[in-house]
């Protein structure tokens, strides 16, 4: 009853005094506004960098006694096999693997598996199969004429 009181009576005596008040200034200026989202975007680009880079230099498979030493074969698709190089003692033939390292380029003559230089073991899964049929990279290729 006062509010209805009070807007009848504002209306007809003073109409200066009853505009609306004017809008709350915003609590951030645009300037401060694009330094958050600047900041919210490097620290997810940054988040993103290091966990693709984590990834590149991992490799999960089982390890097996082939006929270049140590090798992994992983369980992507599609299936590669690395021979492996480095700190192998960790790397137990028989064990689902997955170690971290660096994937060593292959220069353009050179025959067989791809090397996988092994800087830890990241985790042992426990026993794992080698899929049988599945050839290594150097039964692939014919053998090179000279």
């Amino acid at each position: 009853m006062i509010a209805l009181t009070t807007y009848l009576l504002c209306g007809a005596t003073s109409p200066q005094s009853c505009e609306e008040p004017a809008a709350p200034a915003p609590s951030h200026t645009g300037a401060e506004v694009a330094g958050i989202a600047l900041v919210a975007a490097a620290a997810i680009t940054t988040v993103v960098l290091i966990d693709v880079h984590h990834n590149h230099h991992t490799v999960k498979g089982c390890v097996f006694a082939g006929p270049n030493g140590i090798q992994v074969q992983t369980q992507g698709d599609p299936i590669k096999t690395y021979t492996l190089s480095g700190i192998t003692a960790a790397a137990k033939v028989g064990d689902l693997v997955k170690i971290h390292g660096d994937k060593i380029k292959k220069t353009k003559d050179s025959t067989g598996d791809e090397t996988f230089r092994v800087e830890s073991l990241s985790k042992d899964y426990g026993p794992c199969q080698v899929k049988p049929g599945i050839p290594s990279a150097s039964a692939e290729r014919p053998p090179a004429l000279h």
